[in-house]
């Protein structure tokens, strides 16, 4: 399957967001929010480099991320749908930042938005945020009265609180880095 041509059943929409004033100066974004059986195996392969990159190299954090939860949950992923830039012709474009959303079950009746990031080159210009807002409006689309739980990176808190959240317990270590558990109440 290639990025052109999802299932209907997959959501895309495209938004130019400005990246930077000097290397990057305006990357049209496609924003694509998909089950992992409408991923392609490109799709899941960029995926988990991403979070391998990012969790694991970057910020040093030693886990399983293979957890068997991404089956079930939604896969939100910004990729750069600038021809002049991707390889392969578009077929491969590049991911810019990703989250996934785990839907509410029986085991937890609320959803969760986990697995936040945004590449290195494409931080600081406002895309987790607009991941965030894709985020949370799908789970207050499709999970309405329903709560939205994270487990934030203490450093990220002000961040979150920005988008609504708020604490809740105390300060947890997850993989040696320290965490909150955060809600964003039912509107």
């Amino acid at each position: 399957m290639s990025f052109k041509t999802m299932p209907s059943t997959t959501t895309q929409n495209k938004k130019s967001v400005s990246l930077s004033a000097s290397a990057l100066p305006l990357v049209s974004v496609a924003w694509q929010l998909t089950s992992f059986a409408e991923l392609s195996p490109y799709q899941i392969y960029t995926i988990i480099q991403a979070r391998e990159q990012v969790f694991v190299k970057d910020q040093h954090c030693i886990y399983i991320d293979a957890d068997g939860l991404d089956f079930e949950a939604m896969h939100l992923s910004a990729y750069n749908d600038d021809a002049n830039t991707n390889t392969d012709n578009n077929d491969n474009p590049q991911l810019l930042a990703y989250c996934r959303i785990l839907v509410p079950s029986t085991a937890q009746g609320y959803p969760r938005i986990g697995r936040v990031l945004v590449l290195a080159d494409y931080r600081g210009h406002g895309l987790a945020r607009e991941l965030m807002i894709q985020a949370i409006e799908y789970c207050h689309n499709q999970f309405p009265k329903q709560p939205i739980h994270i487990s934030a990176q203490t450093y990220l808190i002000e961040f979150y609180q920005s988008l609504g959240f708020v604490c809740e317990g105390d300060v947890y270590s997850e993989e040696g880095i320290e965490h909150m558990h955060m809600v964003l109440p039912a509107p």
